[in-house]
């Protein structure tokens, strides 16, 4: 939309207050800005607001014009304010402009929507139910903080890409894509507003990532940034969505992670959800889809902060990536138990720190007290026995004897290891 393209006669109608969305200008905090289309890398177009220097204005439309008119006639509000609602949108929120934008589709009754349910049963498989559950949070509690939801498979083509576009089509303009460079960025400030962030292929694979993402799933705040300004505080609601084509590793999930609920997405069947027409058909069946989740009972009522109970998301695909992203200390240490238990014939041993590393060093596997009490105490959460010297059995490697492991016993503050424990960390 270029302003050079109006008469004044159609500029004086486009800056009615009646209807602000389609006012040319408007002045927000006594600040002008003009209505601007900007063309974004999918092919869609967004309309937005952008600063527009009242210089500009004199000089297209000459002085007496906008000051007679346009700065008369057009839209003002005292700020802006963000408030995401679907079923009660307002434009104008306590005279500031809501920069949340407004839903293209309506729910409205209709025959079926097929194809959605059949993407759906696609992605979420027997989690189909809480997959609906999902989107339907979304739909009608925005502010409701979810899982960062991540779709893995080692195949091209397999729909995850669909079910994101769909996921767009529903919530427009309050939805984006980036890479994970972008989403490491300080530069923040064109994706915190939005309500759902759809973050594709590259790795998030360091600890740090984790951290940030754990940071932006729970948060309720985050700063926002742009080129050339400083950084603010703002209300943070934004949902992640993550597709990734590696199964072992996309970002660094601990065995403590309460925040990521892992989808495997299967191969597509002959005739499914991964071709264009496909996501059309999707596109004309959202107005019903939406009668549909506003009329639906939710199949789980609220358990946690993010909704669902944090056990849910503990599917086949968060052991594997768990399992994936241990140290190579931790697969040692299991490895080395495991085995001393399977050749002593026993389930459970003992260690102090102190005797754990020595053990380890028996071994030719080097660390230290601090390495091991982190692991023991912050990662596999073991607890400790209280008694200052409480006597157990020693279990070491048998350097140049006949025996493989000897014990022997001795005196300590010994940490506990079962053996079904450590066998779930090798899966």
């Amino acid at each position: 939309m270029n302003f050079m393209d109006f008469s004044k006669e159609e500029l004086e109608n486009l800056a009615k207050p009646e209807d602000y969305r389609k006012g040319l200008f408007i002045e927000v905090g006594g600040q002008i800005r003009k209505l601007s289309a900007v063309t974004k890398a999918d092919g869609e177009k967004e309309e937005i607001y952008i600063p527009w220097p009242k210089d500009s204005l004199y000089r297209a439309y000459g002085k007496d014009f906008v000051t007679d008119t346009i700065f008369k006639e057009m839209p003002k509000f005292d700020g802006e304010t963000l408030k995401p609602d679907h079923l009660n949108y307002n434009l104008v929120v306590d005279r500031r402009l809501n920069t949340y934008h407004p839903l293209k589709y309506k729910p409205m009754p209709g025959p079926d929507w097929r194809h959605i349910d059949e993407l759906f049963h696609h992605i979420f498989g027997d989690q189909y139910e809480m997959g609906l559950d999902y989107v339907q949070i979304l739909y009608t509690n925005p502010m409701q903080k979810l899982p960062l939801l991540l779709l893995v498979s080692e195949e091209n083509n397999t729909g995850k890409s669909t079910f994101c576009n769909f996921l767009k089509k529903i919530f427009g303009q309050n939805a984006t894509g980036m890479n994970s460079e972008e989403l490491r960025s300080r530069f923040t400030s064109t994706w915190v507003n939005k309500l759902l962030v759809f973050v594709e292929e590259k790795l998030l694979d360091k600890d740090s990532d984790g951290d940030m993402i754990k940071n932006l799933v729970t948060g309720y705040t985050t700063q926002s940034e742009a080129k050339g300004k400083d950084r603010e505080e703002v209300p943070f609601f934004a949902k992640l969505v993550m597709t990734s084509n590696n199964i072992y590793t996309p970002i660094v999930i601990h065995e403590d992670d309460t925040r990521t609920w892992v989808r495997d997405i299967p191969s597509l069947p002959k005739k499914v959800p991964g071709s264009p027409d496909f996501l059309t058909e999707c596109e004309k069946e959202i107005p019903y889809f939406l009668h549909f989740l506003i009329n639906r009972q939710l199949s789980i009522p609220y358990e946690d902060r993010l909704w669902f109970a944090h056990e849910r998301f503990r599917t086949a695909g968060w052991e594997r990536i768990v399992n994936a992203c241990r140290s190579n200390l931790e697969k040692q240490v299991a490895a080395l138990l495991l085995d001393i238990m399977e050749y002593c014939g026993i389930d459970v041993l003992r260690y102090s720190v102190t005797h754990l590393v020595d053990t380890l060093a028996l071994e030719k596997i080097k660390t230290d007290r601090v390495a091991i009490r982190h692991l023991l105490k912050e990662r596999w959460h073991l607890p400790m026995t209280e008694k200052e010297k409480e006597r157990y059995e020693l279990y070491q490697p048998n350097v140049g004897g006949q025996e493989r492991y000897i014990h022997t016993s001795t005196t300590g503050k010994w940490y506990e290891f079962r053996k079904e424990f450590l066998q779930s960390l090798t899966v």
